[in-house]
């Protein structure tokens, strides 16, 4: 059944490569919300001939949400997608949809627009069967994932606390691995204030904001744990004025990344215990762990074992694998439910220039995602 399904699809290539292009060149950078919106109009209107409930959660600073909703049962499975890119409006200039043998570019065609095909197959495929009396299925598009989901997070939580399972359409790791766990993400902000002084005429006067920077940095370098996914990047500097000005002020932003949430607590404890080794500086510390890791649990090695199953009656050999990247998967999981990331198409180079999807991966994953569905 999964490889006629696929075929279908295949068949169907054109209208796959057409609707991809028209998502793709509405620009929506996470940060334009005017982009975004025109994004979710598309996809209301382009999906309206489907038997679907929409809401809309309305945002003032970022895009809108989106949330599509099919069948009336009790028994609640969601499909998480994103409409924001990594893409400026403009990108399109340099970095235009095209095709090219049997890869597909432009920004965010892999991360993640594709997606937004998939559904569609989905949803054409499901109204064959016709609108099922036992479960519904939810599908839901965060405006903001790439900025760590500062308005989505906590739909998306409410979702994920209603349901039996939480399917990310994230792009899947190489060779297609599916993504069982994922590394929650932190960014904390280190301000040093020093005092200025002449480095040539009085440089006892002053207190260095850098050196102390510094020196803290090398401190902070040591939390990281290899043995337990912990990594610590100083990833912006900035500080002094003049190269003969003792410097009163210095800063870093700084990456974490955690596999467990008791590493999130001890690393959130000592950001905000960190203490000035020179009296005559002051410390300030912003930040947290804004994105939660995603755990792989029992239920979620039994979600993956019954994608393992649709994935061999397609021929697929599927591995999965553990990342350090975050999305809308690490929010789900917080809930309890188990999250299965990664079952978008095959590609490579997301938030780049060269990012690309294999045109043949869309059918395939779209039949293996309607196998999961229909097997649950």
């Amino acid at each position: 059944m999964l490889n006629s399904i696929k075929q279908r699809l295949i068949e169907q290539e054109v209208l796959s490569i057409e609707l991809l292009q028209k998502f793709t060149e509405i620009e929506s950078f996470s940060y334009d919300k005017e982009g975004i919106d025109r994004l979710s109009a598309e996809l209301i209107q382009t999906f309206s001939h489907f038997p679907l409930l929409v809401d809309i959660f309305k945002e003032e600073t970022y895009g809108n949400h989106v949330r599509f909703t099919w069948g009336k049962g009790n028994r609640q499975i969601t499909v998480l997608s994103h409409l924001d890119t990594v893409y400026p409006r403009g990108t399109l200039s340099s970095m235009p949809f095209k095709v090219e043998g049997e890869r597909i570019f432009g920004p965010g065609v892999y991360d993640m627009k594709f997606s937004y095909v998939m559904m569609y197959y989905l949803f054409s495929l499901l109204e064959e069967r016709g609108l099922s009396e036992k479960f519904r299925l939810v599908w839901l598009c965060t405006s903001d994932e790439e900025i760590g989901s500062p308005t989505g997070r906590h739909i998306v939580m409410e979702e994920a606390g209603k349901s039996e399972v939480v399917l990310v359409l994230e792009p899947s790791a190489e060779g297609g691995a599916l993504k069982t766990a994922r590394k929650g993400g932190g960014k904390f902000c280190l301000e040093v204030f020093g005092c200025s002084a002449h480095a040539g005429i009085n440089p006892q006067d002053g207190a260095n904001a850098i050196e102390e920077l510094a020196y803290q940095i090398v401190q902070i370098n040591r939390w990281a744990d290899e043995s337990l996914g912990t990594t610590i990047n100083t990833g912006e500097i900035k500080g002094g004025t003049l190269f003969n000005v003792v410097p009163d002020y210095a800063m870093a932003e700084i990456d974490v990344r955690v596999l467990y949430p008791s590493e999130a607590k001890r690393l959130e404890q000592a950001f905000h215990s960190l203490q000035a080794r020179n009296p005559r500086t002051r410390l300030k510390v912003e930040g947290s762990i804004y994105r939660p890791p995603m755990v792989r649990t029992e239920q979620t090695r039994k979600l993956f074992d019954l994608a393992q199953q649709q994935a061999s009656r397609l021929g697929i050999r599927l591995s999965e694998v553990t990342t350090g990247g975050g999305s809308d998967g690490n929010f789900a999981a917080v809930t309890g439910v188990p999250v299965l990331d990664g079952l978008g198409v095959v590609g490579g180079y997301a938030h780049s220039p060269k990012e690309f999807l294999w045109k043949d991966s869309i059918p395939e994953r779209t039949a293996l995602l309607y196998g999961l569905i229909n097997s649950l």
